[in-house]
């Protein structure tokens, strides 16, 4: 069995003599630094070069004198070393001078108990070393208990939640509107989302007695909307009709569909549906149609209005005539875009844009037989894919990519409302602890003031629930955000004088022609690379 080197000190007539012992199979040889603050510890004058040359060959005994005033004698002493974070305690043990006490079990409880240890101390290991005498190695003599970490809550949605399917490009260029199949059909009392709950974690304790705390868990509710229904267990929801699911902020909307049989127009006035909706005809100028869910249009949309909580289908395009809008949850999808104001929350596909203010939070695709960008200002969170970029003409074409606007406006009223809330929990907390303090002392409390105790207790409930939401929000909007910062723009035939491009928030103007080019950020400048 392997055993430590150790030293020992002894008073002789002419002085202090240190004795090295050295190591037994394969155990350690002492070591300069603890011997000189064991001596260090009993405040005696000693050569420090005779210690340290005679510990430089310590495989061996020796006896040197290193002192010639005589010490107190010392007894069995003990090194305490407790780690940073408080979950181990290792005690190293070091030999009476000749004439010296040993210690015994309640020596070393007494020396651990200086240190402020109490909990978790390993009488066995006290014992071992009492029994070994083994000096100069380390005893772990007490050890914390661990938390017990709990489990994240997690939801497992039983429908396809995949909806950026993107339109097929034909052979000759043209874009395929016939099959998109970006519905997640459900039936009626079929399962849509099953919830596994939350295990909260158990406190465990360092060795001085503080609770360590287990990491926070995730909690997560299934929250019911209209067309569905919570289990009596709470841990799945149903569908109670035929439709197609959505999920919008984390919680599942079921939606049927409203058709409209021709043009939204004087014959139908404007359209708000909480659902889908098909329109076969035109949307005509100065009509509006506003739908919770999705918005196909196989007709063109003339000067009007169309706002989704999902996506915007059109099989034609949009003729905005300066005051024509898209607004899409999700992504928006068009023959061709003109003089129109865009915004989507995912991607955009079209053959062209030309003079409009077209936003999106994923890429913008404008391909197909034409594949142009012209005039106006496109925005888009990831990239920008075209086959031309400006004119021959010089139009002025803005380009940016790498920043979704509408995520970053989301994420600064998410900020502002958290702070408002936490404000209204520390005012509330402030006469909830006074009403508190009163009761525990026996203090009268008006029926008013406890009522209003009770009501704002209640209230902070709320609020802390509406905090946890808001946090997780916010960290799934910093996450997009982030991968936004890596955005490019690809031209797959000519970009023209006169665009003006920004990536990630660097700008620089085109004044020469470029081909089959990517435009990168690279630093504090933007690069065109190859295709």
């Amino acid at each position: 069995m392997a055993k430590n080197g150790y030293f020992q000190l002894e008073k002789r007539t002419d002085g202090a003599y240190l004795t090295v012992y050295p190591p037994l199979d394969g155990g350690l040889v002492c070591s300069v630094d603890m011997v000189l603050r064991y001596l260090e510890s009993l405040k005696i004058d000693y050569d420090k070069l005779i210690v340290a040359d005679l510990l430089k060959n310590a495989s061996e005994q020796k006896t040197v004198r290193i002192s010639a005033s005589l010490p107190v004698t010392a007894d069995e002493e003990c090194e305490v070393q407790i780690d940073p974070e408080y979950t181990t305690v290792t005690m190293r043990f070091f030999p009476e001078m000749p004439g010296g006490r040993k210690l015994s079990y309640d020596d070393v409880i007494r020396k651990l108990a200086k240190y402020s240890v109490k909990f978790g101390i390993d009488s066995d290991a006290i014992n071992r070393y009492l029994s070994e005498r083994s000096y100069c190695t380390d005893y772990i003599v007490a050890q914390a208990q661990m938390p017990v970490e709990g489990r994240d809550a997690s939801i497992k949605y039983c429908f396809n939640t995949d909806t950026g399917t993107k339109p097929k490009l034909n052979e000759d260029g043209s874009v395929d509107f016939h099959q998109l199949n970006t519905l997640s059909v459900v039936e009626k009392d079929q399962v849509l989302a099953i919830l596994t709950p939350s295990v909260a974690g158990e406190a465990g304790c360092d060795v001085i007695g503080r609770p360590i705390k287990p990491k926070k868990v995730i909690i997560k509710f299934l929250k019911q909307s209209k067309n569905t229904h919570i289990s009596a267990n709470g841990c799945e929801l149903i569908s109670n009709v035929n439709g197609h699911a959505v999920i919008t902020d984390g919680q599942v909307f079921v939606y049927d569909i409203y058709s409209v049989p021709a043009n939204v127009d004087v014959s139908t006035g404007d359209i708000d549906y909480n659902g889908n909706v098909e329109i076969e005809g035109n949307v005509n100028a100065g009509y509006k149609v506003r739908a919770t869910g999705d918005i196909v249009v196989n007709g063109i949309v003339e000067g009007a209005e169309l706002y989704a909580g999902g996506q915007i289908i059109l099989k034609r395009g949009i003729q905005g005539m300066g005051r024509g809008v898209l607004s899409a949850g999700s992504n928006i999808i068009a023959k061709f875009i003109e003089s129109a104001s865009v915004q989507a929350g995912g991607f955009i596909h079209t053959e062209s844009i030309m003079h409009s203010q077209v936003v999106a939070g994923d890429e913008i695709v404008v391909k197909g037989k034409k594949g142009f960008i012209t005039g106006g200002s496109i925005k888009s969170g990831k990239y920008i894919d075209a086959k031309i970029a400006g004119s021959i003409m010089g139009t002025q074409t803005i380009l940016e990519v790498g920043e979704n606007i509408t995520l970053t406006e989301e994420l600064k009223n998410l900020t502002a409302e958290r702070r408002k809330l936490s404000g209204d929990i520390d005012m509330a907390n402030k006469f909830t602890n006074f009403i508190s303090k009163k009761i525990r002392d026996h203090e009268q409390v008006s029926a008013e003031k406890m009522t209003q105790f009770t009501n704002l207790n209640a209230i902070k409930g709320v609020y802390q629930k509406r905090i946890a939401e808001i946090d997780d929000r916010m960290d799934q909007i910093s996450a997009i955000l982030e991968n936004c910062s890596k955005g490019y723009i690809l031209i797959d035939d000519v970009i023209y004088p006169g665009c003006r491009v920004t990536v990630s928030n660097v700008t620089t103007f085109i004044h020469n022609e470029s081909k089959h080019c990517r435009l990168v950020r690279d630093g504090a400048d933007i690069r065109t690379r190859a295709y």
